[in-house]
C-alpha cells in the first residue's frame, strides 16, 4: 500500500469514464483541447525524440533535455557544436512545435565545462555573455523562449532576505555553484560580506539577460527558471530576488516553475500562490518541467515499487487534475506547461535520485497510450 496523499487533491477531481479517440481529421489533443489556454510542451532528448512520432501531435512546444546546455554546445571555448540540437529543432518544426531553449547559464557540474570558471569573477562572465549571444543568435527565431537562468536560489529554510543564493563549492563541492563562489558567497558571512556577494551575482544575472535581448529576435521571451519542491521560504526568496532584478533593469519576461511533483506531497495551494506572486510582479509564467513521481524525492530514497498500481494511476491523475485546473484558473498569467518527459518508456526519474528505479510519472504510459492522468486534464 503506497502513502496517502498529503493534500486534498485527490478528491479535487472527478475522472470521466470517455477516452477520446486519436485517429481521423477530428482527433482531439492535448494542444488543440488548450489552444485558448496556453501551449503544451513536452521535454524530448536526442536519444529518444524520434520514438514518439505516434504522439507528439499532442504536443505544440518542445524542451531539449540537455542538448542546448553549455557543455553541449561550446564543451571546448571558442568551439560550438549545434549538430544535435538543430536536429531536434528541425524535428520540433516539422512536426508545429515551436521550442524552448534551455538553458543559458547554469551552475550544475556536468551541464558546464570547468574551463568556464577559469580566471576571475570578470574572465568568468565575459565568457558567459560570449556564449549566451553566440547561442541566442544562433537559434533566432527558431526559439520562442530561453531559460536564462536557471537554478540559483538557495534551498535553505528560513526568512533571512540576504540568504538568497546556492551556497558556492567551497561550502557544497556537490551542489554549489561555482558562479556564486567567484562572486564572493561563502557560508557563514556576515549580512554585509553575504549583500556584496549578492550584488555581483544579480549583477552577472541581469547582463546575462541584457546579453541574450540584444541579440533575440523581436517577440523571443527571457525567462528565470527554478525548483521548488514544496518550499515555501524558497518562493519568499524567489520574489526577492525578482524584485531586485527589476528594480536593476532586468530584461526578463517571466520565471519558468518546474512543477517536479510526487503523488505523495503534491501542495496546490503553494502552487497557485506562486503563480498569483509572479504575476503581480508583472511577469509570465511558464510551468516548464511539470512531472508526478510515485516517490517523494528526498524521503523515498530506499523504496522502489514494481509495478504500478490502480491506486498509483488514480492518485497522480488526481493530482495531475488539480494541477491544471489551477492552470486554467490563471491561464491570463500562464503561457505554457510542460511536462519534464513525454511518456513512461523514458524519464530522467529512472536514475535520479535512485538509480535504476521504475517510475511512472507522465500522462502517457511506456506504450505510449493515455493514463488517467490525460483524462484528467481533458476532460472539464
Amino acid at each position: 500500500m503506497i502513502k496517502k496523499v498529503l493534500t486534498a487533491c485527490a478528491a479535487a477531481v472527478v475522472l470521466a469514464s470517455s477516452i477520446f479517440s486519436l485517429t481521423g481529421c477530428g482527433e482531439k489533443k492535448l494542444c488543440k483541447v488548450y489552444e485558448d489556454y496556453f501551449k503544451i510542451g513536452a521535454t524530448m532528448n536526442f536519444g529518444n525524440y524520434v520514438l514518439y512520432d505516434d504522439i507528439v501531435g499532442e504536443f505544440n512546444s518542445m524542451t531539449c533535455e540537455n542538448e542546448m546546455k553549455w557543455n553541449i554546445l561550446q564543451p571546448t571555448e571558442g568551439e560550438f557544436n549545434y549538430s544535435l540540437a538543430d536536429q531536434m529543432v528541425e524535428y520540433a518544426q516539422e512536426n508545429g512545435l515551436g521550442v524552448r531553449g534551455h538553458c543559458i547559464g547554469w551552475h550544475h557540474k556536468d551541464a558546464v565545462p570547468s574551463w568556464v570558471y577559469e580566471g576571475t569573477y570578470d574572465d568568468a562572465k565575459a565568457r558567459l555573455l560570449t556564449h549566451a549571444k553566440e547561442v541566442v543568435t544562433h537559434f533566432g527565431d527558431a526559439v520562442y523562449a530561453w531559460d536564462v537562468w536557471n537554478e540559483m536560489l538557495t534551498d535553505d529554510w528560513d526568512n533571512d532576505d540576504t540568504n538568497l543564493y546556492r551556497v558556492s563549492t567551497a561550502d557544497d563541492a556537490t551542489n554549489g555553484s561555482r558562479w556564486h563562489e567567484l562572486a564572493g558567497l561563502a557560508r557563514n558571512q556576515s549580512a554585509e560580506d553575504r549583500q556584496a556577494a549578492n550584488d555581483k551575482i544579480e549583477e552577472l544575472i541581469v547582463d546575462t539577460f541584457a546579453a541574450a535581448r540584444e541579440v533575440a529576435p523581436e517577440g523571443t521571451k527571457l525567462y528565470y527558471n527554478e525548483y521548488f519542491a514544496n518550499n515555501t521560504y524558497k518562493v519568499d526568496k524567489l520574489i526577492v530576488m525578482l524584485e531586485h532584478l527589476l528594480a536593476k533593469g532586468c530584461e526578463i519576461d517571466g520565471v519558468g516553475i518546474q512543477a517536479h511533483y510526487d503523488i505523495t506531497s503534491f501542495d496546490p495551494v503553494m502552487l497557485e500562490d506562486m503563480i498569483v506572486r509572479i504575476n503581480a510582479l508583472g511577469l509570465d509564467v511558464q510551468i516548464t518541467e511539470i512531472d508526478f513521481s510515485m516517490y517523494d524525492y528526498n524521503a523515498d530514497t530506499d523504496l522502489r515499487y514494481t509495478e504500478f498500481t490502480q491506486e498509483m494511476e488514480e492518485l497522480q491523475a488526481s493530482c495531475y487534475g488539480k494541477a491544471f485546473e489551477i492552470f486554467r484558473k490563471h491561464a491570463d498569467k500562464i503561457s505554457c506547461v510542460t511536462q519534464w518527459g513525454v511518456a513512461d518508456d523514458s524519464s530522467y526519474l529512472f536514475n535520479i535520485p535512485v538509480k535504476n528505479r521504475n517510475d511512472w510519472p507522465y500522462i502517457f504510459d511506456a506504450q505510449h497510450e493515455k493514463k488517467l492522468a490525460y483524462d484528467a486534464i481533458v476532460d472539464f
